[in-house]
């Protein structure tokens, strides 16, 4: 009887064996099924030099959501706005706009603000809208957020538009506000207008550092995107890509005026200084400024396009002198 029951028996275990394996293979070679996000929509990306890549989400918790992935896809930062209600987030991507003031290498690689403008009533005529500027930390995850909610003319507000917002010194951010119609003037929504508005200074927190008026007839001060490295609160030097070397400083109003203040402290046109042919160019490739030290590299192309030298050239940071290649 044993030995009519040890075949049978074994047969039965083969089996179960053979069952089991089956549905371990199924299941391995099954693909993983993606988690479903807490996502009603998101925007497009913003992507700054070192390829992380900034977007903001609706929840389905009815929040929104600012989130950053890395080049390689990964979410490295996630952060509820927490002062946007519910009533304000739009229905879809289409009527929120971001704009990203991208890290710079030369003020603090990790650190970025990204600029959101929920549009509140018809998208072909925004009278009604919230704005947000969220200053993140990608070392620290630090998260501090700005709101400005604009339902009439008088309301405060800030200029979004491409390069209007300035990564500033030790880690500062330049904003031009006022009320909407002041920054409006003559401007149809681009931020335009200039008499009743100021420039301020914020801190990483927020915090008010200084505050400029603009009301000068002929302002000047910098804007984002490359080619400005600021050296204290108010001066900066600026690289424009042909040729141009220069120190500037920010002079905004009437008592700027008042005082003396001129926005050019010096200049250095390479082309003239180099007594370079007048049908040659000149396209700057690298600049820096480190222990009082200017410094800039640039090419030097012929009449036919054709790169002739390289060279490097250095100043004084304070009053522009050459100190040599």
């Amino acid at each position: 009887m044993s030995t009519t029951c040890r075949p049978k028996s074994s047969g039965v275990l083969i089996g179960l064996f053979l069952i089991g394996f089956f549905f371990f293979s199924c299941k391995k070679d099954t693909p993983n099924i993606p988690e479903k996000k807490n996502e009603k929509w998101r925007t497009d990306t913003k992507t700054d030099s070192m390829g992380n890549q900034y977007y903001v989400v609706s929840t389905l918790d009815n929040t929104l959501e600012v989130r950053v992935d890395n080049k390689d896809g990964k979410t490295i930062f996630s952060e509820v706005c927490p002062t946007i209600e519910a009533s304000e987030i739009p229905e879809n991507s289409k009527k929120l706009f971001t704009y990203l003031v991208s890290p710079n290498k030369y003020i603090n690689s990790n650190h970025a603000t990204l600029s959101l403008r929920l549009i509140l009533d018809d998208l072909e005529i925004p009278n009604k809208y919230v704005q947000l500027l969220a200053n993140i930390d990608l070392d620290s995850k630090k998260f501090y957020t700005k709101k400005y909610k604009v339902e009439e003319p008088l309301d405060w507000s800030y200029v979004d538009y491409n390069i209007s917002l300035v990564q500033w010194y030790q880690n500062s951010l330049l904003v031009r506000e006022g009320t909407d119609k002041d920054l409006n003037r003559g401007g149809g929504n681009m931020g335009l207008g200039q008499r009743g508005t100021q420039l301020v200074c914020y801190e990483r927190d927020f915090s008010v550092r200084y505050t400029k008026d603009i009301d000068a007839t002929d302002a000047y001060y910098p804007s984002g995107g490359a080619g400005n490295i600021p050296i204290n609160n108010h001066e900066y030097m600026t690289f424009i890509p042909e040729g141009v070397v220069a120190r500037l400083q920010i002079v905004t109003s009437v008592e700027d005026k008042w005082a003396g203040k001129q926005p050019l402290i010096w200049k250095d046109n390479l082309k003239e200084t180099n007594n370079i042919p007048a049908d040659y160019s000149i396209k700057i490739t690298d600049y820096n400024t480190q222990n009082n030290v200017v410094s800039a590299s640039y090419n030097i192309y012929n009449e036919n396009g054709q790169m002739k030298e390289k060279r490097t050239r250095k100043w004084a940071i304070g009053n522009g002198m050459p100190l040599g290649n």
